[in-house]
């Protein structure tokens, strides 16, 4: 099976930012993303369908990003009017090196309610 886009990027526009990680839990803003990059694994395959953020935040909670005790909601936007909740596959990596971000093996879901 083919997918239509091998990557896909978000910026931030009038005051918007192109993404957010937040902790739904508590209501808590963990970051917000100047931009970012999805870019898909490949064409066939278990890992076709998966792609890798790259992200650079433009605001970042680093405690509350580092406690491992809340699960965190990562959308990432399109438009205003079209978001991605991303949810990553078990068993991959998660880098965060300053202010830019590397999730690997993610998938593109509709945003929670």
């Amino acid at each position: 099976m083919g997918y239509l886009f091998k990557s896909l990027t978000g910026r931030s526009y009038k005051n918007r930012p192109a993404g957010t990680v937040d902790i739904p839990f508590l209501g808590a803003k963990v970051g917000e993303f100047d931009n970012w990059t999805l870019r898909r694994r490949g064409d066939e395959g278990p890992n076709a369908s998966l792609y890798d953020l790259h992200a650079v935040f433009s605001f970042l909670s680093k405690p509350l990003w580092e406690d491992d005790e809340y699960d965190k909601r990562i959308v990432v936007s399109l438009s205003p009017q079209q978001q991605y909740r991303l949810q990553q596959e078990p068993g991959q990596r998660t880098a965060l090196t300053g202010k830019s971000l590397l999730i690997e093996g993610v998938k593109l879901c509709p945003p929670e309610s």
